[in-house]
């Protein structure tokens, strides 16, 4: 397997108007009392991933925007 450059990578990744019109899945996720922001910005991206519909976030759980959040969710 060839590891692409940055401007191949570029090539096939699809539009930020591409993403938002894709359907998303019936999927719901509620964040309750979590309280590491990494695993809060790895919810975020692995959610953004399989296209969840919505992500709840409550008690005492960060909430974007959060430098750790944004660090691990790598923009998702």
């Amino acid at each position: 397997m060839k590891k692409l450059s940055h401007r191949e990578i570029l090539k096939i990744k699809p539009s930020v108007a591409a993403v938002k019109r894709k359907r998303r899945n019936p999927i719901y996720i509620i964040l309750d009392n979590v309280r590491s922001m990494y695993n809060v910005g790895a919810v975020f991206r692995t959610s953004d991933a399989v296209l969840v519909k919505k992500i709840y976030l409550c008690g005492i759980t960060s909430y974007p925007p959060r430098k750790e959040i944004s660090k691990t969710a790598l923009g998702a």
